[in-house]
Order: structure tokens, then sequence, then C-alpha cells
């Protein structure tokens, strides 16, 4: 029944209460207070706790209370995002917005571009309304959900429940996945995720909230508490479980798999420890060629150069790896801010100027379109921007549908 390790909510009133509203959260003296209950032996469980943690017995300044932030892939990508996904789909399509068909098409077929073709979208298959699970991981749900509106949001009137749940999903995905917070876009998130929870109810009234619904509820007095939750996500120890699953297929030994894994990882580990850097670089560029300032397109970028360096040769290049984050001609970044929206800009040329990186971009006027939850672009003039100008560092990918620049971004931009 107390499900909850953050508050002692039950089942039923997580369907018509909200938190802050009548749960008590849980602190840690109230906790301490169950578990000795418990441990006296007055009861065998009170508000969910049947004992005390095995961890807290080892570790001297480790309590449950404030030592389990929630996972943001269990929770959303892997739980509310292919659940919510699958009852909206089934809603439109009963609806006659599109077909399943159409919408796999769609897909299948959709230009990705960039990074986004690592994560595209699975078909989804016929029986995902039974099941209520649209299938796929937890990346290609996500990158689903965020270039829907590109691939079926003209089939959608405005105003549509279903579409309307989606987007609101899509807004609380994007805020959660910020890399950074003020007091304000903490309270924005608590806005939007009340916004989301009260329409899903309204378009679907006879939908039962899961518990993941509730610990979404919570995220916003977690995030003050342990700070951005995608720096605590267990992303990347799937990331690392990858390589030993990749292993144990490729190998097809299936006689003492945990010496195997382990002898190939120690392999690795010796490779990399042999390597003349453990650690990749700062920047990492190949390709490079040589050209004169002369040939600049403008003489804002010439401006620049000239200033910042005596030589006539500058180089370029296609593509430039900053700290992990791949950057290549054609991406768009984030610079600059107009009426509180992030303004964004074309990578037309990398630069290398006294071996720091520049980028020659094509600025672009933005609008942002409600119905579709994204912006389109409009074109300006040539600017020179270095990283540390950007509002967000992951470059983004724009689409050009039916003679629309479309940009839907992957994550919440705090403007500078």
């Amino acid at each position: 029944e107390y499900f909850c390790r953050f508050c002692t909510a039950t089942q039923a009133q997580i369907q018509t209460h909200d938190v802050g509203d009548e749960f008590c959260l849980r602190t840690k003296a109230s906790h301490d207070c169950v578990v000795e209950a418990v441990v006296q032996g007055c009861s065998q469980s009170q508000f969910g706790v049947q004992g005390d943690c095995v961890l807290r017995q080892s570790l001297q300044y480790f309590h449950m209370v404030t030592g389990f932030p929630p996972d943001v892939l269990y929770d959303l990508f892997e739980g509310i995002v292919p659940v919510e996904l699958a009852l909206c789909f089934e809603a439109m399509i009963n609806c006659k917005y599109f077909t399943l068909e159409y919408l796999n098409r769609k897909t299948v077929s959709f230009p990705y571009q960039h990074t986004d073709k690592v994560d595209r979208p699975q078909p989804i298959p016929k029986t995902f309304a039974v099941k209520r699970m649209i299938g796929g991981n937890g990346h290609e749900n996500t990158m689903l959900l965020r270039l829907l509106p590109l691939m079926t949001g003209k089939n959608v009137p405005e105003g549509d429940g279903a579409w309307a749940v989606l987007m609101d999903l899509k807004e609380v995905v994007e805020l959660v996945l910020a890399p950074v917070f003020t007091e304000e876009s903490i309270q924005y998130l608590q806005s939007k995720i009340r916004d989301h929870k009260q329409v899903l109810q309204e378009v679907f009234p006879d939908y039962k909230l899961r518990p993941k619904h509730h610990y979404l509820e919570h995220y916003p007095e977690l995030i003050r508490r342990f700070g951005p939750l995608v720096h605590l996500w267990t992303m990347r120890f799937e990331g690392k479980h990858r390589f030993f699953k990749r292993v144990v297929h490729d190998t097809q030994n299936f006689k003492n798999v945990l010496k195997t894994v382990a002898t190939r990882y120690q392999h690795m580990v010796a490779y990399h420890l042999s390597a003349p850097l453990v650690f990749k670089p700062h920047q990492q560029i190949s390709n490079v060629s040589s050209m004169m300032t002369s040939v600049l397109p403008e003489k804002i970028a010439k401006q620049y150069i000239e200033q910042n360096t005596d030589s006539n040769i500058i180089y370029s290049t296609s593509a430039v790896v900053i700290d992990g984050t791949d950057y290549d001609v054609g991406m768009f970044v984030s610079v600059g801010q107009e009426g509180g929206l992030p303004q964004f800009s074309k990578i037309e040329q990398i630069l290398l100027v006294n071996n720091n990186v520049v980028f020659l971009c094509r600025e672009h006027k933005s609008w942002y379109i409600e119905h579709l939850r994204c912006y389109e672009l409009v074109p300006g003039n040539l600017a020179v921007h270095t990283i540390s100008e950007l509002n967000d560092n992951p470059p983004i990918s724009a689409y050009n549908l039916e003679g629309r620049l479309l940009l839907t971004p992957k994550r919440f931009i705090l403007v500078k």
C-alpha cells in the first residue's frame, strides 16, 4: 500500500491528491521512529517499512531518506513515456488522425541527422494497445516523443486532448533533462508536472495513475536536494554494462561467464593504460585544411581573425569533438536570446584560431510554435561564436519539412 520512499502516500491517494496536499514527507526523525518500532516488534510493517536499511548499518553517514535519489531513466524513459505514448497513440488512431502504418512509415523514413541517427525509434508493434506499451528502449522512446511533432503534428488538430498530454509530457522531459536549474525553472517544472497530471486525468478519466507519476511530482523538491537529476541517473551504468553484454554475445562462451567478462575487461583496461594518454584530450580534430583569411565569406569573420592572430593562414575542419561533445558543420547551437526565448545559429564553418575552436555561424530568428512545442527558424546574417557564448553545449539538428525549418530541443535551455 505504501510504495513511495519520499512520502507516506498510498495507491488510492495519488489518484486524487497532489504531493504537498496531505502526504507526510518522510524525514530522518520520522523514519528512524518507524524503523525502531518495527525492529522492536511492535508491528511487521509501518508505512511500508519492514526493517532497517543494510547500507545504514555499514555506512556511518548514509540515511535512507536522503541517500536514494530517483532515476530519470527508470521513471520517465522506461516508465511514463512509453505508457503514455501508447495511451495517446491509441486515442489519436481511433480519432483517425493517422494510422499505425502511417506512424511507422514516418518513424522509418524520417530524415534523421547527425546524433539523432543513433537512437532512431523502432516501429511500433500492432499489439501496443493491448500491452499498453510501445516497446523500444528509453532513448528510442524519448527520441520518438521529441520528434513526434515534426512527424505527425500537422495531422492532429489544435486543442486535441491526447496531443496536449504528449506535448506537456515532452516539456516535462526537456525540463527534467536540464543540466542546470534556477529556482524559477524548478517552479516552472513543478507547474508543468501539475498541468500534465491534470490534463491526463481530464482526457483519460478511467486511467489509473502509476506510482511513477507520483514519483515525478517529487522531482522539484528532489532537484533542490540532490541537484539536476540527469547527473544521477543510471544511464552511465547502462553504458558500462553494454561492454559486458557485448562480450558475452560475441564470445558465445557460457562456461564461467564471470571469469570471461572479468578477463576481457582487464584486457581492455590494460590496453587503455598502455596508450600515451589515458584520458581523451580536450579537443579532438581530424581532416584539417588550411585557408587564407582573405577567402572568408564575411567582413565580421575577417575582423575577428585579424584581432586574434597575425597570421594570414587559418585552419578549418568539418567536425570537432570538445569534451566529448561532437560539433559538425550543419548542426545548430543556441546562442543569445530574444524576448526570453533562445536563439539558434547554424554552424557554417569550424575554424581553428590560435588552437581555439571558433564557429562561423548563420544566425537564425526563432519563433516558438505552441502546437508543435518546437521552434521555426528563419536565416539571417553570419556571425562568429565561441564555445563560451553558447547557452547550451550540445548542438541540435534542425529539419526542413515542407518549406519550414523546424528545431525541437533535446532539453530545456537556460538562456544567458
